[in-house]
């Protein structure tokens, strides 16, 4: 008879604990798809020389809208505004053909890894010229009803 109950309880366990598991991969591959999505438009919005420049913004705040939550929005508006930096690119436009790349951070849960190599003009060395360089960026990601968000960058 205990041998059926400790039978019972492992077969439980186990099954509550792969449950578990299932949906922590079910979380990280939805943010990371998230995260890869936001960053491909939001460098395709950049990647339009021709855009004007309030359209251009209208469509960063659009996405900004979709795929942040209010609390990043008001520091990324604030930081904006105050510095002149855009913390969620690091004031940095990626190449898309260049490993725009999103990973799980091992040591915090529910934060990532976004990188990039983006073309920076160099004025100080040689003037005009175009040098690569690895952006990463840290985001953390929640999940706010249906949809995963960025919630903060550092």
């Amino acid at each position: 008879m205990k041998t059926l109950q400790f039978y019972i309880i492992s077969t439980v366990l186990i099954f509550f604990n792969s449950c578990g598991i299932a949906q922590n991969n079910t979380f990280e591959k939805q943010a990371e798809n998230m995260l890869l999505e936001y960053y491909t438009k939001h460098f395709q919005v950049w990647g339009i020389p021709s855009l004007p420049s309030d359209v251009r913004y209208e469509k960063l705040d659009s996405l900004m809208q979709k795929y942040c939550t209010s609390k990043l929005i008001n520091e990324a508006k604030e930081a904006f505004e105050n510095v002149g930096v855009d913390f969620l690119t690091n004031d940095l436009i990626g190449n898309l053909n260049e490993n725009l790349k999103v990973e799980r951070d091992t040591i915090n849960e529910n934060d990532y890894i976004v990188s990039f190599v983006s073309d920076i003009a160099t004025y100080i060395d040689a003037p005009g010229e175009q040098t690569k360089k690895q952006v990463t960026v840290y985001v953390t990601v929640i999940k706010e009803g249906d949809c995963y968000k960025i919630d903060s960058v550092r």
